[in-house]
């Protein structure tokens, strides 16, 4: 069952805008990955090569050319124990072409500001830094035993683990 908007807002901090099956967020940070980079995923390792670049806002404005950008979510989230989370594209998004990867499962336990990677398929996209990217929903889960304590667990602004 998919919770109502109103009671995944009680786990997420800061300024959020409340639909009927879950909440909006925004974006702190993006980082440009470089198309030509290589990863490395081993164990504990996750690395890419060259380092993502960060971008910053000019003026009101993330102004993105195209290519593909790991986002910083601008809330902190907490998944409780009876629930997993969904972190889906703003349909403004994806009609004006701007692809959101497929949304990992977001586990019982997991706090933090998630990352998400998107695509701009457009020359350029100037989106206003107050504006939404994503719907959070969570779906119920049977509460677990040990909550996720995984590489990403309390992942915070300005952090960029590669």
């Amino acid at each position: 069952m998919i919770w109502r908007g109103e009671d995944v807002a009680k786990y997420v901090e800061g300024k959020v805008k409340v639909n009927p099956n879950g909440i909006d967020l925004g974006v702190a940070e993006i980082w440009k990955i470089d198309e030509n980079g290589e990863i490395e995923i081993n164990k504990d390792i996750r690395k890419i090569e060259p380092k993502k670049k960060k971008i910053n806002p000019s003026g009101d404005y993330w102004i993105l050319e195209r290519g593909v950008y790991e986002v910083r979510i601008a809330n902190k989230v907490t998944i409780p124990k009876n629930a997993v989370g969904l972190l889906l594209p703003r349909s403004t998004f994806n009609r004006l072409g701007i692809i959101k990867s497929e949304t990992a499962l977001w586990d019982s336990g997991y706090s933090g500001h998630g990352t998400q990677t998107v695509f701009v398929t457009v020359k350029k996209a100037k989106i206003h830094i107050d504006e939404s990217w994503f719907q959070l929903i969570f779906l119920d889960a049977r509460e677990v035993r040990k909550t996720y304590q995984g590489f990403y667990q309390n992942e915070v602004i300005g952090d960029n683990r590669n």
